[in-house]
């Protein structure tokens, strides 16, 4: 989930995971937004703001190359466990080990150009009443760890907090029982397993800022290898998600849109089912074991992508074009980017088969998400909304069309065609080869 502060609005975002009950019903749709763009307002009592703190540098982060970004880490001890208690489902073996499955999957998704590092001891609190089921009552657990390195009133101050590459966790223990895909989900926290604050940009030299996880808890730490206990392992997705939103990401989901069978769509008949792509770290992962990879969509946000996986395709001219699987070691294109000359707009087509060391234990691929869509490996055609965006939140990344009346599921069968929504461009999907590792498009402008 994403929270904005300050001069980046407050926005409510899907739950990260949900359990395979949850997991079945319709989407959460947000409808389309009439005629004007969406304008975000902080909907917090907090005036501090992140522009201050782009200025300032921590000593850590002084020296450090633009790829380290630092995490000041805060274990809290909630309301009827005891400091002991958490001292054994939290050790400070525990948070770095989770800090350094953070840290490498972010090195391999940014080719080494993004790494975390935990620096300054780890701090421990006690939670007061330690309510967490709301927003209010996760930042007020994230404001009181936040002031055992900034100071009582750095929420609201402009000179205090993380600085530019820093970030504030705050790790929260699972209660018994409970887990991802347990049948106890959602007891701890209301279901929600992180939160995160958003900047006002997205890329990796970022301005920093706060993210709280659920991590550890008793039913892991008693069983023989900790680290196999959902508990644990699924801390790593859910940090990892909650510090893409703190480089400015937002959620992967899908647009779920009104228009012909295998036709074109218009963005004014549109709404966003946001974060129902469990194929995405920024989607909703479904309880994935492992961590799903970073679109190559994202990826190209954060300036991430390397040159050699990236195609563009603009202008007029027709052309045949190759694109190979997001996973594969090649120096072909992972990530074709069609401009339409007509809109200015521009599409993403990625092929997506199949992450090496994730599974879904509880909900395989495809995966029929609600009566009218289905996740499926394959090619997807996407969009990131734009910054006057009426039909999705800015920065949202949406597999394009879905939806009832376009007969869509996630992905392109061969031989269908996919027109943008002014015509100016047609996407025909020639052949996918076997395994689904490289695959053909022909793309005409009309």
């Amino acid at each position: 989930m994403s929270l904005r502060t300050g001069i980046v609005a407050a926005a409510v975002g899907a739950l990260l995971l949900v359990d395979g009950a949850a997991a079945v019903a319709a989407p959460d749709l947000r409808e389309p937004h009439g005629d004007e763009p969406v304008s975000w307002q902080s909907k917090t009592s907090s005036t501090r703001t992140l522009r201050a703190a782009d200025a300032r540098t921590t000593a850590a982060s002084t020296t450090a190359s633009k790829r380290v970004h630092t995490l000041q880490v805060v274990v809290a001890t909630p309301k009827g466990m005891t400091k002991s208690q958490v001292a054994r489902y939290l050790r400070t073996s525990d948070v770095d080990r989770l800090v350094d499955g953070v840290a490498r999957y972010w090195r391999e998704q940014s080719a080494n150009r993004i790494t975390f590092v935990r620096t300054g001891s780890v701090k421990r609190i006690a939670t007061g009443d330690g309510a967490c089921r709301t927003q209010q009552q996760i930042i007020k657990q994230v404001k009181r760890g936040g002031a055992q390195f900034y100071g009582k009133d750095w929420y609201s101050s402009s000179t205090r907090g993380p600085g530019r590459r820093a970030h504030l966790v705050v790790l929260y223990p699972y209660r018994s029982g409970d887990h991802p895909g347990g049948g106890r989900f959602g007891s701890t926290c209301g279901g929600t397993v992180g939160l995160g604050s958003i900047p006002s940009t997205t890329g990796r030299n970022s301005p920093g800022g706060w993210s709280f996880a659920l991590a550890g808890g008793p039913n892991g730490a008693a069983s023989g290898q900790r680290w196999s206990h959902e508990q644990y392992r699924r801390g790593v997705a859910t940090l990892a998600h909650e510090l893409g939103h703190n480089m400015g990401l937002e959620h992967s989901g899908v647009g779920w849109c009104s228009g012909k069978k295998d036709g074109g769509f218009r963005s004014d008949r549109c709404g966003a089912a946001e974060g129902l792509d469990p194929l995405d770290l920024m989607g909703a992962d479904f309880a994935a074991r492992g961590v799903p990879d970073l679109s190559g969509a994202q990826r190209q946000r954060l300036g991430v992508l390397p040159t050699s996986e990236r195609r563009d395709v603009k202008g007029t001219r027709s052309r045949t074009v190759h694109l190979t699987a997001r996973d594969r070691d090649t120096k072909r294109p992972t990530l074709v980017r069609v401009r339409d000359p007509r809109s200015g707009e521009t599409y993403n087509i990625e092929l997506r088969r199949k992450d090496p060391g994730v599974s879904y234990p509880w909900a395989s691929i495809p995966y029929r998400a609600s009566r009218d869509y289905t996740v499926r490996y394959g090619v997807t055609v996407s969009r990131v909304a734009g910054g006057r965006s009426t039909w999705a939140y800015p920065g949202e990344h949406l597999v394009v069309p879905m939806g009832p009346s376009s007969a869509r599921r996630s992905t392109m069968r061969e031989g269908q065609t996919f027109t943008t929504r002014t015509g100016g461009v047609k996407i025909t999907l020639q052949n996918v080869s076997d395994g689904k590792k490289n695959a053909r498009l022909r793309i005409v402008f009309r």
